[in-house]
C-alpha cells in the first residue's frame, strides 16, 4: 500500500495542474456558422496566451508555464440553433465543446472546458457556455422605428407608408451567427488539467534579443533598459491647444516598444490589428450606422490623447462585431534609443461598453478598469506572431496604482511597463489559415426577405404596445442609474489630478514646468 502511495505521489510531482476556472484564450482556426454548421462538425483553435502557474493573462519572467502558446485546442460543434425563416427562433445559437489540447511537442491531453466570453463580440454567453445571438429586431434603429410606428398606429392611412419605410430603410441585422477563423474566445476549465513537466518549458524565461546575438539580455543591458524606461512619460492627457488649462490626465502608459515603424506595422498587422480611420463626416455616419444597426466598425476613429503635448504617431485597434467594444492603443515615438533602435511609448486600454450622458459628452466609450490585462493582451498577440519578444517588465513606483482617465473611468494597475522588442518576422501559418470547409453565412435573397418580414411581424405583435415600451424605458433608466452609482461608489478619487500632465517622467516634469 505504501508503495502505491509513493508511486502516486511521484506521478503527481511530475505533473503541473491548472485548476477549474483557469482561463484559456484561444483563436479559432476553423469557421463556425449557425446556418451551415451541424452538430458533430469538428472545430479547432490555437492558444494565443500561455497559461501560467499564477493563471495571469500573460506570464511574468520566471513564472511557471502550464500550457504554452501555440497549443491546439480541438472539439466539435455540440449543438446549433438556426434561425431559418424565423418561424421557430428569433435568434441563432451554437454550443462549442472543446475536448482535447495538443501541445507543441505533439502530446495530446483531454480537457474539459466551456466558453466564457466572445472577445469584443455582441453575443451573450449562457452559464452552460452556449453562445446566443442577439435578437435582430432589438437594434437601436428598429426600436426607434417602433416608437414611430406606435405613434402612427391610429392613422390607418399611414400604415402602408410605415411598412415601406420599415422595409426599405430600416436594416434588420443578419440573425445567423458566423464566426470566421480568427475570432477569439475565452474558455474556462471545468475540470483540472494535468500537464507533464516534460511537455512544456520549466519557466517563462527571459526573451533573447538580436542585439545580444540571440542571448538573453545581460545585466548591463537591463540597467540601460531601466534607465530608458524611467525617462518615459507615464501618462497621457487630453489636448486643448487653445486652453491648456483644460487638459486633463487620462490613460496611463504601459508599453514600451523597441524597433522601427515598419516593424511595428508588420507585427500588428500579423496579429490581426488595424489602424483606426480619420475622424470626419464619413466616419461619424459609419459609426452611427454601426450603433443603430448593431454591428462592428473596424475603422472607427479614436479620441485624441497626447503625451507631453504631442498627438500619437500611430494607433491600432482590434474588434469583432460590437462597435462598443475593442482593444486599442496609441503610440508615441520617443527621442531615446536602445542600441540604435527607436523607442515608442504606448497606452493600451480596452473599450467594454458605451457610457452615456457624461459631462460635456452625450456618448463615450467605457474602458475596463484592469488596464494590465490589455497590456498583456498586446504583448501576447505580438509575441504569438513571432514578430516580437518581451525583454523586461519594469516596475514604476511613481505611477499610481488606482486612478481615473479623462472621462472618469477607473483604472487599476500594478504600475509595470512591458518592454517589447520588435524584429523581422515570419508569422505562423495558422494565424491566417482556415482549416475547415467554406461555410455559408445565410440563405439566399428571397429567404432573407421572407425571414425579415416574419421576424418583424413577430416582434411587432409582441412588442409594439404601450406596456412593452414603458417597460423598455424604465429598464434603460435603471441601467443608466446603476452605472452612475457604480462610478460614484468605486472608491477612487472623484476627479482628475490637478497637474496638467499627471504623474510623469523626468522629461514630462520639465515640460510641465515650461508650460507653467
Amino acid at each position: 500500500m505504501s508503495f502505491a502511495y509513493a508511486w502516486l505521489a511521484l506521478n503527481l510531482i511530475s505533473l503541473r495542474q491548472a485548476p477549474p476556472g483557469a482561463q484559456l484564450h484561444i483563436r479559432l482556426t476553423t469557421a463556425v456558422s449557425s446556418y451551415a454548421s451541424r452538430a458533430g462538425d469538428p472545430v479547432t483553435a490555437v492558444l494565443i496566451a500561455p497559461v501560467t502557474f499564477g493563471f495571469t493573462v500573460a506570464p511574468s519572467l520566471g513564472e511557471q508555464i502550464i500550457l504554452p502558446q501555440g497549443s491546439v485546442i480541438s472539439g466539435t460543434v455540440k449543438s446549433v440553433q438556426r434561425v431559418g425563416l424565423g418561424l421557430k427562433h428569433e435568434n441563432a445559437a451554437f454550443d462549442l465543446e472543446f475536448t482535447s489540447v495538443t501541445l507543441p511537442n505533439g502530446d495530446r491531453l483531454p480537457v474539459s472546458c466551456r466558453v466564457l466570453e466572445v472577445d469584443t463580440g455582441r453575443e451573450q454567453v449562457a452559464s452552460d457556455g452556449s453562445i446566443r445571438g442577439v435578437r435582430p429586431t432589438n437594434t437601436l434603429s428598429y426600436r426607434a422605428g417602433g416608437y414611430i410606428r406606435t405613434a402612427l398606429q391610429w392613422q390607418p392611412q399611414l400604415a402602408a407608408a410605415s411598412w415601406a419605410i420599415k422595409t426599405l430603410l430600416l436594416q434588420v441585422p443578419e440573425p445567423e451567427l458566423y464566426y470566421p477563423a480568427g475570432v477569439e474566445l475565452t474558455l474556462a476549465l471545468t475540470q483540472p488539467l494535468f500537464v507533464p513537466l516534460t511537455a512544456v518549458p520549466a519557466v517563462q524565461t527571459q526573451s533573447s534579443s538580436p542585439v545580444s546575438g540571440g542571448q538573453p539580455v545581460s545585466g548591463d543591458e537591463r540597467a540601460l533598459l531601466a534607465e530608458i524606461a524611467a525617462a518615459m512619460p507615464m501618462r497621457t492627457h487630453t489636448l486643448s491647444p487653445d486652453r491648456p488649462d483644460r487638459n486633463r490626465p487620462s490613460d496611463l502608459t504601459n508599453l514600451l516598444f523597441i524597433g522601427s515603424r515598419e516593424q511595428l506595422t508588420a507585427a500588428f498587422e500579423a496579429a490581426g490589428w488595424n489602424q483606426p480611420g480619420s475622424p470626419g463626416m464619413r466616419s461619424n455616419i459609419r459609426r452611427i450606422r454601426a450603433v443603430a444597426e448593431g454591428h462592428g466598425d473596424t475603422a472607427a476613429p479614436m479620441s485624441l490623447l497626447a503625451v507631453e503635448g504631442f498627438a500619437p504617431d500611430m494607433a491600432w485597434q482590434k474588434g469583432f462585431n460590437d462597435v462598443s467594444k475593442r482593444h486599442h492603443l496609441r503610440i508615441w515615438k520617443q527621442p531615446e534609443t536602445w542600441h540604435g533602435q527607436e523607442t515608442w511609448i504606448a497606452a493600451a486600454t480596452r473599450d467594454i461598453d458605451f457610457a452615456y450622458l457624461r459631462p460635456g459628452q452625450l456618448i463615450t466609450h467605457k474602458i475596463d478598469a484592469n488596464i494590465d490585462e490589455e497590456r498583456e493582451k498586446v504583448v501576447n498577440d505580438l509575441v504569438f506572431t513571432s514578430c516580437a519578444a518581451l525583454l523586461e517588465s519594469y516596475e514604476r513606483p511613481e505611477v499610481p496604482t488606482v486612478a481615473r482617465n479623462a472621462t472618469g473611468d477607473p483604472m487599476k494597475t500594478d504600475t509595470r511597463l512591458a518592454i517589447v522588442e520588435l524584429h523581422e518576422c515570419n508569422p505562423p501559418s495558422y494565424l491566417s489559415h482556415d482549416d475547415g470547409p467554406v461555410l455559408r453565412r445565410h440563405g439566399r435573397g428571397i429567404q432573407r426577405f421572407a425571414r425579415r418580414e416574419i421576424l418583424s411581424l413577430r416582434s411587432d405583435l409582441l412588442r409594439e404596445n404601450l406596456y412593452w415600451r414603458t417597460y423598455e424605458g424604465i429598464r434603460w433608466i435603471a441601467v443608466w442609474a446603476h452605472q452612475r452609482r457604480g462610478t460614484a461608489n468605486d472608491g477612487l478619487p472623484a476627479g482628475p489630478a490637478t497637474a496638467i500632465l499627471g504623474l510623469g517622467s523626468r522629461r514630462s516634469r520639465a515640460v510641465r514646468e515650461m508650460l507653467q
